[in-house]
């Protein structure tokens, strides 16, 4: 049978443009800082490790599985001399790699920074999320609770990306964005998620949105303008009656007003010795919003987010508590974990055991948003 030519070269274009496509797809690479100020690094793969500089220049003319990096006055210090060298790329045949106890998949970018070694992984975004999701929530919730996960985690990634473009890197593995433990951490429930969710991001308008999201609301989410200041349509406060059973709901702390003051001071806070503690503003939600300190110089009023970045996020779990002070100690009588913006993981668990899918439970939280696989936005770049 003669076969028209035209036919065979337009089927031609249609396979070269599914493979482009689908290589884009598999190609989409994150890159998050693992440690952003080491002295020294020790990395390893049992296939041996391949170290280029920044051109794609061999840095070493043998095969190793081992190497000690540290940061040194003349560049990058290792093999027991001083490279010169402000970066290193590091990959292996095919292997994992190990990274002071890290293991992780992809690339790593090894550079100087401030006198010391910053450690970026590189990778595609779907090997990142299987690091991320059984440490966001427990992999033993119900599986529409960990594609909530997935899709949300995804879609963050990727705004944080094209939030940072030109920058270094993406993001960073701790909860200042999204926990990330590597190969180590891996689940079968987190990874069947990641693969049944392949791709799908939450947009507003056609672009990606900032999907922020908490533990615990034990109460109404927050607007984002509220917390942040960000008018965003998708980020209003929704009723969260979900979240009761979370071990996070209520919580009592007690905190010395020395440490207090001495956390204040360290932070660069210039206050004298602290009087009380006491509310300044609330949210619409009920949350407390600024804090003021009376103190022997004056007054000094801060965000409930600032001190709760301050003390630590644990040590202050949410911005909805009352305050007593008892001597030199105030307690902490709270309820909730985190800013209270977007999604609650823990309404969301209980929403997907009363049997509500992955994409109502999405579109609960963030009002108005569709859920579309990202390879079909037009624009990459992400709402404000």
């Amino acid at each position: 049978m003669k076969r028209d030519p035209r036919k065979i070269a337009a089927m031609l274009v249609v396979l070269i443009g599914l493979l482009l496509h689908g290589t884009a797809e598999a190609i989409e690479t994150i890159r998050v800082v693992l440690f952003p100020d080491l002295s020294a690094v020790t990395i390893s793969a049992g296939s041996g490790l391949i170290l280029t500089t920044d051109d794609g220049t061999p840095a070493i003319n043998h095969r190793t599985t081992r190497e000690e990096i540290t940061a040194g006055p003349q560049g990058l210090v290792f093999q027991r001399r001083s490279t010169g060298l402000s970066g290193l790329t590091v990959s292996s045949n095919g292997d994992v790699i190990h990274v002071n106890g890290l293991t992780v998949s992809g690339v790593l970018h090894i550079t100087l920074y401030r006198d010391k070694l910053r450690v970026i992984n590189e990778l595609d975004i779907e090997e990142y999320l299987k690091g991320v999701v059984p440490l966001e929530v427990s992999p033993n919730w119900h599986p529409e609770a960990l594609k909530v996960q997935a899709i949300v985690a995804r879609t963050y990634a990727l705004h944080q990306k094209q939030t940072n473009l030109g920058k270094e890197y993406d993001l960073l593995a701790t909860t200042a964005d999204q926990l990330y433990g590597g190969k180590g951490k891996e689940h079968p429930a987190g990874n069947q998620a990641i693969a049944e969710t392949a791709g799908l991001v939450l947009t507003f308008g056609g672009k990606l949105i900032l999907s922020a999201y908490h533990s615990t609301s034990a109460g109404p989410t927050e607007d984002a303008s509220e917390v942040w200041g960000l008018e965003l349509p998708y980020l209003k406060g929704v009723n969260c009656p979900f979240d009761r059973n979370s071990p996070y709901y209520q919580w009592n702390k007690a905190v010395p007003m020395d440490t207090l003051q001495e956390t204040l001071l360290t932070a660069g806070y210039p206050v004298g010795t602290l009087a009380s503690v006491t509310p300044f503003r609330w949210t619409e939600a009920g949350r407390i919003s600024q804090i003021r300190f009376l103190h022997s110089q004056g007054e000094l009023i801060l965000k409930a987010e600032d001190l709760r970045r301050i003390l630590g996020y644990a040590e202050l779990p949410s911005t909805q508590f009352r305050i007593e002070k008892i001597g030199r100690e105030i307690r902490i009588q709270g309820r909730g974990y985190g800013h209270a913006v977007g999604l609650c993981q823990w309404g969301a668990k209980e929403m997907a055991e009363m049997g509500y899918s992955y994409d109502k439970i999405l579109k609960y939280y963030y009002p108005g948003v569709r859920i579309q696989p990202h390879a079909s936005i037009t624009t990459d770049e992400p709402s404000p």
